[in-house]
């Protein structure tokens, strides 16, 4: 997700369908480990503006949805790497 994508590449980068990869970013959001990034301005007003690479139906005024890790999604992700290189 912090690297970008539509649902349909990022469902085919982890191997499952689009409406599961909804439903487990719906969780995150609810768990509190992923935000909307939400702008009233469309592109313009979206921290993302000048690198993204989403195709935009309109020029950026369609309805995409932008999701970042909050702090309690960044703790977790440490921690998984914490217990992968202690396993390894």
């Amino acid at each position: 997700i912090e690297k970008g994508g539509t649902l349909d590449e990022l469902a085919a980068e982890f191997g499952m369908r689009k409406s599961v990869l909804v439903a487990r970013i719906e969780f995150m959001v609810r768990a509190g480990y992923l935000c909307e990034i939400k702008s009233g301005h469309g592109c313009e007003g979206c921290p993302k503006s000048k690198t993204c690479s989403v195709p935009v139906p309109g020029g950026g005024r369609g309805g995409v949805r932008m999701y970042m890790l909050t702090e309690k999604g960044r703790e977790y992700i440490e921690g998984v790497r914490r217990d992968k290189r202690f396993n390894d």
